[in-house]
């Protein structure tokens, strides 16, 4: 009687952690390779590449913002977090679920120098103290090989005097102490089981589309239970898994018996298994994910949502409401966590990229140009007169503040559109210099022929008015009142003061004097001098002939 066996696949099984109370660190898997698989699952999986790609960039959007304008906060962040370091915590948070960055301090150790981000697969947390707090991490090349690439121990940010310590997004899973799993971990074995179809359908292919075959093996009978258990091993492992694209029954027959290999024929109800298996394998994935709608991906499929603009925006807009904007405030609040204990108050957010915006991207940047060309005045000079100009030198000008003050003025003024005017005065910038630019951004800033107030310079200096001038060329922001149109810019900022024209308490010649004099009599009233101690001079004049000085972060 033959003895037939039928060779089977197991299923995948998450790796454990290791905890090395000798080392003193916790791997995630043996050899820390549960990140490793998340990698090759990634790699491996059309629908599952996709999605987390595109999460990724609707994450990121068109980077970061701040909604309060304390310019020399936002200009110090700028050089502190660099947008390729930010990008690439982003990933390794969608991709892992957790992401880490070192916080690098200056030379005294009191302040921040820069934020870059390190790759999650090569950092280890240590074990947990006594009261379950992670006081620091190692880091090694290859977890692989420790005793080649010896793993080196960062403490934890906040928790010593260090000049670099390691940041971890962590977020909060029952059960998950050291590592945070991926949101779709559930969804990792139809990632690798869409991979293992695609190996099927080609190697399937490869071999004339047979759905498998039949081992028959002479004078089997023979055989030890142990030596039938070492031949189906070998053959298991030369014949099974998806690059052979087919099932193994093996056959140990009598003495007489032949060496046969029996095909299985294909029918049709085996290609709609395949079919099934495709099917389903994507949609768990985009369950675990939690796809609104699979067309946002490119992803076509019957029934939801249709191709129209509207049903797609509000599909968009659901996705970034419910997954997209939770994710947002994870690494907001890591980052303003680390900012907040050096001092920088910044409320972040993440500008987003709607279709709309992908759509027309080349275009945003003159609409933010024009934005604030818009924001300008034009001076009505019959009601107001220039009492002061602020005409560019070769000195630097600092920052200091002039009272005005005035018998019979009532106190507590009404502010005008500026913080720094009031019924009296107003205070403007004008951007002045050569009056034949050959740069886009000055030609329009120019011919606008008009003033601005700080807050709107210090707003613009947020978006990208002049793009290709940013860090290394980016079409980034940048500091506009110190940079204006860039390196080797022939023009300035110019500040103006204006004066009411007919009112009871104050002459031109009496203003001048005081302004000039710094003197005053009643009511204070600021008139700084330009803030920025560059903004009146030309970039050409400035030190790198005015463009942005290399430094970590532009590197």
């Amino acid at each position: 009687m033959s003895d037939i066996r039928l060779l089977q696949l197991s299923n995948y099984v998450r790796p454990k952690l290791e905890e090395n109370k000798t080392k003193n660190w916790v791997l995630n898997g043996k050899n820390n390779n549960f990140y490793q698989y998340v990698i090759d699952r990634f790699n491996g999986s059309p629908t599952n590449s996709a999605i987390i790609t595109s999460y990724i960039d609707l994450i990121y959007g068109n980077g970061l913002m701040a909604r309060n304008k304390n310019m020399p906060s936002w200009i110090n962040f700028l050089t502190i977090l660099n947008p390729k370091e930010l990008r690439k915590i982003i990933s390794d948070f969608e991709l892992f679920g957790e992401a880490s960055f070192q916080v690098i301090k200056t030379k005294d150790g009191k302040d921040i120098n820069s934020i870059y981000h390190i790759p999650k697969q090569l950092v280890v947390p240590a074990l947990e103290n006594e009261d379950g707090d992670i006081e620091g991490y190692f880091y090694c090349k290859d977890w692989k090989d420790t005793n080649k690439y010896k793993p080196e121990y960062f403490p934890s940010f906040g928790t010593s005097n260090e000049s670099i310590e390691i940041y971890c997004i962590k977020p909060y899973k029952a059960g998950k102490n050291y590592f945070s799993d991926p949101d779709y971990l559930s969804a990792l074995p139809y990632c690798e089981m869409e991979e293992e179809l695609a190996n099927f359908y080609i190697n399937s292919i490869k071999k004339g589309l047979s759905a498998g075959y039949v081992i028959n093996i002479p004078d089997g009978g023979t055989l030890t239970p142990e030596q039938k258990d070492e031949l189906e091993d070998k053959i298991k492992k030369k014949l099974t898994g998806s690059p052979n694209a087919m099932n193994f029954v093996i056959s140990f027959n009598g003495r007489d018996a032949e060496i046969t290999i029996i095909p299985f024929p294909v029918n049709d109800a085996q290609h709609k298994q395949w079919e099934y298996l495709t099917g389903e394998s994507r949609q768990q994935i985009m369950t675990a994910h939690r796809v609104v709608s699979p067309k946002l991906f490119g992803i076509m499929s019957e029934g939801g949502l249709g191709n129209n603009a509207n049903e797609l925006d509000e599909a968009e807009g659901q996705l970034m409401k419910r997954v997209i904007s939770p994710k947002q405030r994870i690494l907001l609040e890591a980052i303003e966590e680390v900012l907040v204990f050096y001092g920088i108050n910044l409320d972040l957010y993440f500008r987003p990229l709607t279709e709309k915006e992908a759509s027309v991207q080349m275009n945003n940047h003159n609409h933010e140009l024009e934005d604030f060309l818009n924001s300008g005045e034009s001076i009505d000079l019959e009601a107001w007169e220039v009492v002061d100009v602020e005409k560019w030198t070769d000195k630097s000008i600092h920052i200091k503040e002039i009272d005005l003050q005035f018998a019979s003025v009532p106190d507590n003024l009404p502010l005008a559109p500026s913080d720094i005017d009031n019924e009296y005065f107003k205070v403007r910038f004008e951007y002045a210099g050569s009056l034949n630019p050959e740069r886009d951004f000055c030609k329009k800033m120019i011919s606008a022929g008009k003033v601005f107030r700080l807050e709107d310079i210090d707003k613009a200096s947020t978006m990208a008015v002049n793009p290709g001038w940013g860090p290394k060329g980016a079409s980034t922001y940048y500091d506009i009142l110190k940079y204006k149109g860039g390196g080797d810019c022939h023009h300035f900022w110019q500040r103006k003061v204006y004066l009411k024209k007919d009112n009871k308490n104050i002459t031109v010649e009496r203003a001048q004097k005081v302004i000039r004099d710094l003197k005053g009599l009643g009511i204070s009233t600021k008139i700084p001098e330009s803030p920025e101690p560059l903004s009146t001079k030309k970039p050409t004049d400035m030190p790198y002939n005015g463009f942005l000085p290399t430094n970590k972060r532009f590197q």
